[in-house]
C-alpha cells in the first residue's frame, strides 16, 4: 500500500512539473540574445532608430538585442524571414509604413501582416518635412499651388523610391491641394534630397530625421511639418494644419512584432521592455534628438493602426494607379 501511495505521489509530482515547465520557461525569458530584424540596410533612419532602442531593451532584459539588417524587396525579404521564424520571442521584426504599403501593392505576398504576426508595441513616429530648395522662390503652400498650375506636368516631386511613403504622401498632398505633379523616384532618399536642394525637383516629403541636416546646412527650406504640433527642434516650422492642409499627418512610425504563435507572456514581457526603454530619460532624449515623436501604443493599438494605414494608402494607390515595376 505504501509503495502504491509513493508511486502515486511521484506521478503527481511529475505531472505538476510538466505543467509548470512551459510557465517557468516563459518566466525565465530571455535566456539568450534576441534577434531584431530590420528590413532596411544598415545606416538608414530605421536602422538607427532600432539600434537606439535595442541597446536599452537589451539592458532591461539582461540579454543582447542583435540587429539583423535584411534589406530588399521593399521590406519583403526581412518580413518573410521574421514570419517564418520560430515563435519563441527570440526573433522580432521592426515594422514601418513601408511594410503596409508593400502589402497593398502586392496582394500575393508569402506572408500576411495580420495573420502571421502578433503586434508587440508601437513607440512613436518621425514626421515628414515638406522640403523645397533653399534657392527657390517657394515659400508657402500658395506658391506651390501657383507653380503647379503654371507648369506643364505640375510639380515635380522626388522620393527615395516607387511606392515608398515619400512617394505616396506627396501624391496624397497634391490631391488634397487639387493640383497635379510628376513623380521622380531615386535610388534612396539621399540622392533625391540632393536634387531637391539643387532645384531639379520642386518638392519632397522627407522624414525629419533625414531632412534636418540638409535644413541646417542651408540646402533646403522647410515649408511645413506633418506632425500634429510643431517640433521642439524646429519651432519656427508650422504644421500642415496651420498651413491650411487639414487631416494630413503622414509619418514614418515604428512598431515591433513577433511571429504569430509567440506565447502571450513573452509578448507582454517584450512590450514592457520596449515601453520601459522609451521611458528611460537618456534613451528618450536620444530618440527625440533623432526626430521621433514619442507615442507608445500597445499591441492592439498597433494592430489597429496597421489596419487603418492599409486602408488609407490602398485608396491613394488606387487613385493614382501606382504599381510596382
Amino acid at each position: 500500500m505504501k509503495t502504491r501511495r509513493t508511486a502515486l505521489l511521484h506521478t503527481a509530482a511529475a505531472a505538476a512539473a510538466l505543467h509548470r515547465g512551459p510557465v517557468f520557461a516563459q518566466q525565465a525569458f530571455p535566456t539568450r540574445a534576441i534577434k531584431l530584424i530590420v528590413p532596411f540596410a544598415a545606416g538608414g533612419s530605421s536602422d538607427v532608430m532600432a539600434r537606439a532602442l535595442g541597446d536599452k531593451v537589451g539592458v532591461t532584459l539582461h540579454q543582447s538585442v542583435v540587429i539583423d539588417n535584411r534589406s530588399g524587396g521593399g521590406t519583403i525579404i526581412g518580413t518573410q524571414a521574421a514570419a517564418t521564424a520560430r515563435p519563441d520571442g527570440y526573433t522580432l521584426l521592426q515594422v514601418t509604413p513601408n511594410a503596409v504599403v508593400i502589402a497593398s501593392l502586392k496582394p500575393n505576398l508569402p506572408y500576411d501582416l495580420e495573420k502571421d504576426f502578433v503586434p508587440i508595441v508601437g513607440v512613436g513616429a518621425v514626421p515628414l518635412l515638406l522640403a523645397v530648395s533653399a534657392s527657390s522662390n517657394l515659400r508657402s503652400v500658395a506658391d506651390l499651388v501657383a507653380l503647379a498650375r503654371t507648369t506643364k506636368g505640375g510639380l515635380v516631386y522626388a522620393s527615395g523610391g516607387i511606392a515608398s511613403l515619400g512617394h505616396l504622401a506627396p501624391a496624397h498632398l497634391l490631391s488634397k491641394l487639387k493640383i497635379t505633379g510628376t513623380h521622380v523616384p531615386y535610388r534612396g532618399v539621399a540622392p533625391a534630397l540632393q536634387d531637391v536642394a539643387a532645384n531639379r525637383a520642386h518638392i519632397m516629403l522627407v522624414s525629419s530625421l533625414e531632412g534636418i541636416q540638409s535644413l541646417r546646412a542651408g540646402h533646403i527650406r522647410v515649408l511645413g511639418v506633418t506632425s500634429e504640433q510643431r517640433l521642439p527642434n524646429l519651432p519656427d516650422v508650422p504644421t500642415m494644419a496651420e498651413l491650411g492642409v487639414a487631416d494630413f499627418t503622414p509619418a514614418v512610425w515604428y512598431g515591433f512584432m513577433a511571429p504569430a504563435g509567440t506565447p502571450a507572456p513573452i509578448v507582454e514581457r517584450l512590450a514592457s521592455a520596449f515601453a520601459d526603454a522609451v521611458k528611460d530619460t537618456a534613451t528618450r532624449d536620444r530618440l527625440i534628438a533623432l526626430g521621433l515623436t514619442i507615442r507608445i501604443r500597445n499591441g492592439a493599438q498597433l494592430g489597429q493602426q496597421i489596419r487603418e494605414e492599409a486602408q488609407q494608402w490602398d485608396r491613394v494607390i488606387k487613385e493614382h494607379k501606382i504599381v510596382l515595376e
